[in-house]
């Protein structure tokens, strides 16, 4: 499984809780941008929504549980 260093900031600061509108903000970035990323990060990680995302890329050390 390989995301790009966008694809990881996005999952950890939705793993954080954030919606896609904060999450733009944040990243200064188009919430469109956001929906575009997770939706990439899903099909990469063939899940179905932010918590089987999450979960996975947790299993897989994408993300580092420390900053959850």
């Amino acid at each position: 499984m390989k995301l790009t260093e966008r694809q990881k900031e996005v999952l950890l600061l939705a793993a954080q809780g954030l919606s896609n509108a904060k999450i733009a903000n944040k990243l200064i970035i188009t919430e469109y941008t956001v929906k575009a990323h997770l939706c990439a990060i899903y099909e990469e990680l063939e899940a179905e929504g932010r918590v089987s995302a999450v979960t996975t890329a947790i299993k897989l050390g994408l993300i580092p549980i420390d900053e959850l």
